[in-house]
């Protein structure tokens, strides 16, 4: 089953910008939006375990870049990922994909 993936990173303002072109490097097949000082990373993969393969590398990028990132706080730490299965596309969408 398809999952989608959004990941909210919270940029350093200084680092604002360059965070949002080191994102779009690594992740070329995501959506990558800005929203205040926010950056949300979108991505949907068609299984489970091609988001499983993926995160190790994911992972070892963010552990490069979390300088250039505030805390949400102690608690959540320096992302919020929310990850869920696809029910159901858009029928636009279904088809181009």
């Amino acid at each position: 089953m398809k999952t989608m993936t959004m990941v909210y990173y919270k940029p350093k303002p200084e680092y604002f910008d360059l965070y949002v072109v080191a994102l779009k490097k690594i992740s070329p097949n995501s959506y990558i939006l800005t929203r205040d000082e926010e950056v949300i990373e979108i991505w949907i993969m068609d299984s489970i375990e091609e988001l499983t393969d993926a995160q190790p590398e994911g992972l070892e990028w963010l552990d490069e870049h979390r300088h250039m990132l505030q805390e949400y706080s102690t608690a959540e730490g320096h992302t919020r990922p929310y990850t869920a299965f696809i029910e159901q596309e858009p029928k636009i969408f279904a088809k181009n994909i």
